[in-house]
């Protein structure tokens, strides 16, 4: 009887041993599912820090890239800068022609040998300026002359003469009929010249200058002459 209570408490305390094995083998498994949380845990908190460095990255490389740009539009600021300078600079020098004056002005009177009874007149900018040279000379040939000398009016050029410092304007001047057979006929030692205004109305507008002519006497005819406008080269003001 002893003997079977002792078998039926070793068999009890064998299955206790069991139980307890599986419940710590429960245990075990189910601390194991602990260890997988935490893991997940760590990945976010490495994948944050990953994302935190990139957005950082690039934050730094985009303001590197505007300030590289922010320097390109500088750069270009000053290049416009320089290039307005310029053009003023360029405009600044170029002086503003003014209206020639007699003043300003050095006549000439030459007879020429072709087209025969012409006279070829000049007038020189001697003045500090450029200077616009307006419509024809008006002449008087001789003490005489009742009036100015008829202009030619097919000789007017398509743009009024701007002479530069030194440069030199040109009127034809027609001086007697072919035949020389007028009652007007004289032999002048000068011929007084002034200027006109830019308009068709407009008269002389200041007070002449007597230009000698070569060899102290030139044959001229009042009711036959006539002059040209005012050309910037010999071959229009001869061409008449």
């Amino acid at each position: 009887m002893a003997l079977a209570s002792s078998i039926v408490l070793a068999l009890a305390l064998t299955a206790c041993g069991e139980s307890d094995a599986e419940s710590e083998s429960v245990g075990t498994a189910t601390t194991e599912p602990t260890d997988t949380t935490v893991t997940p845990t760590a990945t976010a908190t490495a994948t944050a820090t990953a994302v935190s460095a990139s957005a950082s990255a690039t934050a730094t490389g985009q303001a590197t890239k505007g300030g590289g740009s922010q320097g390109s539009g500088n750069g270009g600021g000053s290049g416009a800068g320089a290039g307005k300078t310029s053009s003023a600079g360029t405009g600044s020098g170029s002086a503003k022609p003014v209206d020639c004056t007699t003043g300003s002005l050095k006549f000439a009177i030459k007879e020429v040998k072709s087209p025969i009874n012409h006279a070829l007149i000049t007038a020189t900018n001697t003045g500090s300026k450029p200077c616009r040279i307006y419509r024809f000379p008006a002449l008087r040939l001789s003490e005489n002359s009742q009036s100015e000398t008829a202009r030619l009016g097919p000789s007017q050029p398509q743009a009024v003469v701007t002479l530069d410092r030194g440069a030199t304007a040109y009127a034809g001047l027609i001086t007697a009929s072919a035949d020389r057979n007028s009652q007007t006929k004289v032999t002048t030692s000068s011929i007084g010249l002034s200027l006109h205004g830019p308009d068709a109305g407009d008269s002389s507008t200041e007070n002449g200058v007597d230009v000698p002519v070569p060899g102290g006497s030139l044959y001229v005819e009042d009711d036959n002459a006539q002059v040209t406008f005012w050309q910037d080269n010999v071959s229009d003001a001869l061409a008449w």
